[in-house]
């Protein structure tokens, strides 16, 4: 075997390594031979290396469906052997993959113990495994540039992203003479290329560590390659991996000097400090005079002198305040910071205005004299810039300027000039303030400049330079009278409508199936209304519909439980009823009765687990389930309590007292749900004629009915929404239910918080009503009164915390949900908290006639409302979410400090613009609403104006000035304390004198 054909092989096994330590032991001869074959050999490893890694592919494929075979076979023997159906056993199968938590037993699934488990396709760097070979290959046998060449070469380009291999070259590079070695580690830095990130990680050119390990390797000389800087300083150090870098001392200079590295290194930020950063490395090795602090500080500052943006010079402007440099430090380079005030970006500009204005305010023994030419030409400069604070600064260092060099006022005159016409308003009054006060300082020359300068100013201002250096006063205009404000119109809620109930069988019929909650609430109903009134009729019109035929296990939709009541109906005992047959609140524990044998055909067995729905949609279900089985055993009431009598489904108290009196009359008891939904859907305030006549009802159902009217209803629960947090880059909140992390009210997070860091956990806490205890010594009155109880109960439960998206059936019928507790509506709020951006069933799920319907309700409103408008409203004002916060301003139920402080928290934490915030608040104001409004905004304002901690926005400053005019239109009184603080500041920024100015009208009588 010739050595090419050794060489060959070894790279066709895709180790580099092994490559690395053949070709290292080759002669010159082993070389040209090798060298000779190589690049023909491109095409034919990538080809190799495909195919070998495409059987891969197909042996793990096949291995994974031999063990799928195996595994659905060893399922069926087991669950035929426990009794199930085939039918049954597909559906499980279908629906858990395998899973038969229905059946006593284990199910002991092979799958896991199946080799390579969750092996499908390749990973992408396995199509890759030849290109490190190769290139070891080449670097140990072709001459000095071609090396360079062939290691760098395009055809080398990864179909992954994992990196090139850097230790089998060096291997290979080591027997090869260091002249030669020195000669490549310069070629290789050269090409160094400064490129865009395609992945997180990437390093640009591929080729950077290779090079920057030669150039350590071999002690040769960096080149004079920006690319180079570039590629050294954009991986982070620490201070022990710089201390002991071979590069240090040469690249260090040159970072003050490459174009480039200065936006490589943009967002590295000194507070807080990391230890892995150039900034956290540089200062510690400065402290320890590893790195010279004289040659850093000038280096920052040479790098200021020669230009460029903010962005550029954002790192070396970071450094040079770390290192702090002393009085004597920052007098040795005055003229350099005095050059950088006219021109320089504002970050450096703010930063040598400072220091220098430190070095002047120090007794003359403690810091060299600044020349008062250079001085002065710098603060002229300075005037002219557009940034207001840097101009007021100046302005504050030339106040104290004058006072010692008067004689130079004219000298100064025509920047002064120009700062009266500088557009921020605190700019042009601390101007004034300082010709005023040296006014004497000036000559006729400086005084006409003054002059001139003061036609820029309002009038106000302009007149108060005139009293002091002449000329004419200005007339102050009168103020312009506002506008008379016009609101438009605030639309009402649409008045309720009575619910239509079919009254005929062909009515009945029109109804089967729908799923709209209305209509389907209007056939249960009507059913069984006519069961009982015109059985024959009704069951001769349901015969000839088209019958939906129920499907297999759970039935989580209405539909399916209607095609199974009209298939009772139309053919009684169709499915035979099991003995015994016992509801889900006799068979909970506590109850005294021991659960009936429940097989298949059982209409309890097909509701769902409470876990699977949410608990508004359980007592849907529940129902329907209760008119199935009372179908079955020939028990079914002439009438259902619970069918709503208005369009809101609300049940007039009236109404319902002539049910239960019918009832009473026929001997009969409700059912247990229908009982409580009925319950549920009274009206917060009663006729008192019904409560009247509810008095006189004999049986349980009825005093019940009574009590609630009569004022011992439904108390109205608590609803609270808190916020959890989780430190995790990907909290895991799909699959725990208690992922690592806090309460956000608890304590705040040292990070900056992101919102899919955040879980918001709606929380019910009930009022006194304690569902009692089901007995079989108990009268069936009382028993179903206990059971309607049990089942109100389980609506006041607090929803989980989150609902994983494809997991059950939570939220496919949320269109029954504000006629399920009508006069509840923030409770209904609560249970939609953690579905508000689940898609699987509803797509939109707590938006559009949700909130409408939400608005329309009856009952307090609270957080959980307030969260539900507030997320919807910040992604855009669409026409349901804004006719829900109309309806409830028209009935004055908006929560507006609630939803004030929503915004101010999302605000505050950067997760909506303030734009948006007042767009929203723009919409109240002009239907007339300005004292909801001014209560969002109040509510807003602490959060809005923790914003403000750094440069406050300018759409701050806007809405601060929007929200001092919706205070004046809504006479709004009180303090505000966040208001107050900012106001009592010191300073005369925007933003202080909007918050004095609503301060004092807040504070007005």
């Amino acid at each position: 075997m010739t050595v090419w054909e050794e060489v060959r092989d070894l790279i066709g096994t895709g180790d580099a390594f092994k490559v690395a330590a053949r070709v290292a032991a080759l002669d010159d001869a082993g070389r040209a031979e090798v060298a000779r074959e190589l690049p023909g050999h491109l095409p034919v490893a990538r080809q190799e290396m495909r195919a070998a890694v495409e059987k891969r592919r197909s042996d793990r494929w096949n291995e994974r469906d031999r063990a799928r075979r195996a595994r659905g076979e060893a399922y069926k023997r087991f669950a035929r052997e426990r009794g199930m159906s085939d039918a049954e056993i597909h559906r499980q199968w279908a629906m858990t993959d395998g899973w038969g938590g229905d059946m006593e037993g284990t199910w002991e699934d092979p799958w896991p113990a199946t080799p390579e488990y969750g092996a499908g396709y390749p990973d992408r760097s396995e199509y890759d495994a030849w290109v490190d070979p190769m290139r070891v290959a080449g670097a140990g046998t072709l001459p000095c540039a071609a090396a360079a060449s062939w290691l760098t070469r395009r055809g080398f380009e990864r179909v992954g992203e994992s990196a090139d291999l850097v230790e089998p070259v060096l291997q290979v590079v080591a027997a090869r003479p260091a002249e030669w070695q020195a000669d490549l580690a310069v070629r290789l830095a050269l090409r160094i290329r400064v490129r865009p990130r395609r992945w997180e990680g990437d390093l640009g050119d591929r080729n950077l560590p290779l090079a920057l390990a030669l150039l350590r390797h071999t002690g040769a000389t960096p080149p004079d390659h920006d690319p180079l800087v570039v590629g050294w300083a954009d991986t982070p150090p620490t201070a022990e991996r710089l201390r002991e870098d071979p590069l240090l001392d040469v690249l260090l200079p040159r970072l003050f000097q490459a174009q480039g590295v200065g936006r490589a290194l943009r967002e590295e930020r000194a507070d807080p400090l990391a230890a892995e950063s150039w900034l956290g490395a540089l200062r510690t090795l400065a402290a320890e005079g590893r790195v010279s602090r004289e040659a850093l500080l000038a280096g920052c500052v040479g790098r200021f002198l020669r230009g460029g943006g903010a962005t550029d010079l954002r790192f070396f402007a970071r450094l040079h305040e770390l290192l702090e440099p002393s009085p004597a430090e920052v007098a040795s380079r005055a003229g350099d910071y005095l050059r950088l005030l006219p021109a320089a970006p504002g970050p450096v500009a703010e930063l040598s205005l400072r220091h220098l204005r430190h070095l002047d305010s120090l007794p003359q023994d403690d810091a060299s004299d600044l020349d008062p030419g250079d001085v002065s030409e710098a603060l002229s400069g300075l005037l002219f810039r557009a940034e207001s604070g840097l101009v007021r600064s100046g302005l504050a260092w030339l106040d104290r300027f004058l006072q010692r060099e008067p004689e130079r006022a004219d000298e100064l005159s025509s920047a002064l000039a120009a700062a009266l016409g500088h557009e921020a308003p605190a700019v042009q009054e601390r101007a004034v303030r300082l010709l005023v006060g040296h006014a004497a300082a000036f000559g006729p020359l400086g005084a006409e400049a003054v002059r001139d300068g003061a036609g820029q100013l309002p009038a106000g201002l302009a007149n108060r330079l005139v009293g002091v250096f002449g000329g004419d006063l200005q007339e102050e205009p009168e103020p312009e009278p506002e506008e008379p404000f016009v609101p438009g119109t605030l639309p009402a809620p649409p008045p309720a409508t009575a619910f239509p109930v079919p009254r005929t069988p062909q009515q009945v019929v029109a109804l089967c199936g729908k799923k709209d909650w209305a209509e389907a609430e209007g056939f249960l109903g009507g059913f069984v209304r006519l069961a009982t009134e015109d059985p024959g009729g009704l069951r001769d019109a349901l015969a000839a519909h088209p019958a939906r035929q129920p499907t297999q296990g759970s039935w989580t939709s209405p539909e399916c439980w209607g095609a199974a009541i009209v298939a009772e109906f139309v053919d009684p005992g169709a499915e035979p009823l099991p003995d015994g047959l016992t509801s889900p609140e006799e068979t909970r524990p506590g109850c005294g009765i021991r659960p009936a044998d429940p097989r298949p055909e059982s209409p309890w067995t097909r509701l769902p687990g409470r876990d699977e729905v949410c608990a508004p949609e359980w007592l849907v279900l529940r129902r329907h389930a209760e008119i199935l089985v009372a179908l079955k055993e020939g028990v079914l009431p002439p009438l259902l309590l619970a069918t709503p009598t208005l369009s809101t489904g609300h049940l007039d108290p009236v109404e319902l007292v002539a049910r239960i009196e019918e009832l009473e009359a026929a001997g009969m008891e409700p059912l247990p749900a229908d009982l409580a939904q009925a319950l549920l859907r009274l009206p917060r305030t009663a006729d008192p004629a019904a409560v009247t006549r509810a008095a006189a009802l004999t049986s349980a159902a009825g005093r019940e009915a009574a009590r609630r009217l009569a004022g011992n209803g439904l108390p109205d629960p608590v609803v609270t929404v808190r916020r959890f947090c989780s430190p995790g880059t990907k909290p895991d909140w799909k699959l725990t239910e208690d992922p690592a992390g806090h309460w956000l009210d608890e304590r705040e997070p040292q990070w900056v918080l992101q919102p899919w860091q955040t879980l918001a956990v709606a929380s019910i806490t009930p009022g006194d009503i304690t569902p009692g205890d089901i007995t079989l010594g108990a009268p069936a009155g009382e028993r179903t009164v206990r059971a309607a109880a049990s089942l109100i109960a389980e609506l006041l439960v607090s929803p989980p915390r989150f609902l994983e998206e494809g997991r059950g059936h939570h939220g496919k019928l949320i269109g029954w949900w504000p006629g399920v507790m009508p006069s509840h509506r923030e409770v209904i709020a609560a249970h939609m908290v953690p579905l508000r951006f689940r898609s699987d069933w509803t797509g939109g799920l707590v938006d559009g006639p949700r909130l409408t319907d939400l608005a329309c309700a009856q009952g307090p409103v609270g957080q959980a409302t307030a969260l539900l408008l507030v997320e919807r409203l910040a992604l855009s004002m669409s026409v349901y979410r804004r006719r829900a916060v109309q309806y409830l301003l028209a009935t004055g139920d908006l929560p507006a400090a609630q939803l004030g402080t929503e915004f101010g928290e999302r605000i505050r934490r950067s997760w909506l613009s303030i734009s948006t915030f007042r767009t929203i608040m723009e919409d109240a104001v002009c239907v007339g609403t300005h004292r909801e409004a001014w209560a969002m905004i109040a509510a807003a304002l602490p959060g809005l104006l923790a914003v403000s901690g750094g440069r406050p926005p300018k759409e701050l400053v806007d809405f601060l000035a929007f929200a001092r005019r919706v205070a004046r239109q809504a006479k709004a009184t009180g303090e505000i304390p966040e208001v107050t603080a900012v106001a009592g500041r010191k300073g005369s920024t925007r933003v202080i004198r909007e918050c004095r100015g609503l301060r004092d009208l807040l504070s007005a009588p």
